[in-house]
C-alpha cells in the first residue's frame, strides 16, 4: 500500500512523518465534497473523519485496503459494505479533553457559575451564594472504555463514588463497581449523575427511556457526551418540560446542528453545547499518533491499534 488519500488536511509535519515511515507513499489531500471517482479509485489508504465514506461511493474505492477514521464514531459508515477492508479509528484520544469538559460542566451546574457571572455583570453581590458539593456524589457512567475509565478516576479524586456499565459487568480501573448495561434500570435510582459515553450501535439507540428518568433522583444530572440517539428527542423534551431531574447537560443531539427554532433552547434546566467536548488543539495530534503507529505495522495487522470489528461496529 502506498497511495494515501485524505479528506483531512494534515499539517506538513504530519505528512513528513508519513514519508519517514513509508518513503514510497503518495499522499494527496482532497476536499470531501470535491472528491472524484478517480481519487477514490487511487486510494489504498483512506484517511477520513468517517462522514464521507458513503454507501453510494464504496464501489468506487476499487483498491482500498485500509481506512483510518480520525475519530471514534463509525455510525455514519456503511460497515456492512466494508467487511473486506481494514478499519481503524481514533478511540482513546478523547479521554483528556472530554473528562475536563464533563467535570467542568458538572461543577458549573453545582456551583451556579452562570448565575454568579450574571450577578457580576449586574454588579450584584449575592449575600447567600449557596452552592452544592460534588464531593460524596455517586456517578454512573455508561461506557467503561478509555474515556469512561479516565473520567471515573478523576471523579474519584473529587471524592465521588463511581459506577460503570459495560456489556458484561467486567471490572475496570477507576470504577468502584461495574454492572452489565442490561442492569441499568436496577441501579439507576442510586445515581446523582448519569453520564453517557456510549457509541451509537444497534444496542444503544433509544436505550434511555422515560422510565429511566422517572426512576432517577429528582435533583440528578444527565450528561450526554456520547451520541445523541441514546434517547429520543421527545423523551428528553418531556423530561425538561416535567422537570423530572435537576439538569440535562447535552453536547450531542439526534439532529445536528441544533436548529435555532429547536424547542431545547426554551428550557432553563438544560445546558446545551455544540458537540464540542472533544475539540481541542490536541485532537488531531493524538489521532495522528495512532495512524502513525499503525502505519509502522502495516504488514502486521495484529500489532495495530483500534482495529474495528465491522460486525459489532466497534
Amino acid at each position: 500500500m502506498k497511495n494515501i488519500v485524505s479528506t483531512i488536511n494534515l499539517p506538513d509535519e504530519m505528512i513528513a512523518g508519513i514519508k519517514k515511515v513509508l518513503p514510497q507513499a503518495n499522499y494527496e489531500h482532497v476536499r470531501s465534497r470535491e472528491m472524484t471517482a478517480k481519487e477514490r479509485e487511487r486510494a489504498e489508504i483512506f484517511i477520513t473523519y468517517g462522514t464521507d465514506m458513503t454507501e453510494e461511493h464504496v464501489s468506487e474505492f476499487k483498491n482500498l485496503k485500509w481506512i483510518m477514521v480520525m475519530s471514534a464514531g463509525l455510525e455514519m459508515m456503511p460497515l456492512d459494505k466494508l467487511e473486506d477492508v481494514l478499519i481503524t479509528n481514533a478511540t482513546g484520544i478523547h479521554k483528556i479533553q472530554m473528562t475536563e469538559y464533563t467535570v467542568g460542566l458538572i461543577l458549573s451546574h453545582y456551583k451556579d457559575f452562570n448565575l454568579l457571572y450574571e450577578d457580576q455583570k449586574a454588579k450584584h453581590w449575592r449575600k447567600k451564594a449557596f452552592t452544592t458539593e460534588l464531593y460524596g456524589k455517586c456517578t454512573h457512567i455508561l461506557g467503561t472504555g478509555s474515556i469512561g475509565s479516565h473520567l471515573a478516576k478523576v471523579l474519584q479524586a473529587f471524592g465521588v463514588k463511581t459506577v460503570g456499565y459495560n456489556t458484561n459487568g467486567r471490572e475496570v480501573e477507576g470504577f468502584d463497581r461495574t454492572y452489565p448495561l442490561e442492569e441499568l434500570m436496577d441501579h439507576i435510582d442510586g445515581a446523582d449523575i448519569l453520564i453517557n459515553i456510549l457509541p451509537s450501535t444497534k444496542a444503544t439507540v433509544g436505550l434511555i427511556t422515560e422510565e429511566h428518568f422517572e426512576k432517577m433522583k429528582s435533583d440528578s444530572i444527565f450528561v450526554n457526551i456520547g451520541r445523541g440517539d441514546i434517547a429520543k428527542d421527545e423523551v428528553l423534551l418531556n423530561v425538561l418540560e416535567e422537570k423530572q431531574i435537576g439538569q440535562l447537560i447535552l453536547d450531542v443531539f439526534n439532529d445536528e446542528p441544533l436548529a435555532p427554532e429547536s424547542p431545547f433552547y426554551k428550557y432553563d434546566n438544560v445546558t446545551i453545547t455544540p458537540h464540542a467536548s472533544s475539540k481541542t488543539s490536541g485532537y488531531i495530534e493524538r489521532a495522528f499518533e495512532i495512524f502513525e503507529h499503525n502505519l509502522k505495522h502495516i504488514d502486521d495487522y495484529s500489532k495495530m491499534e483500534n482495529v474495528i470489528d465491522s460486525q459489532r461496529g466497534y
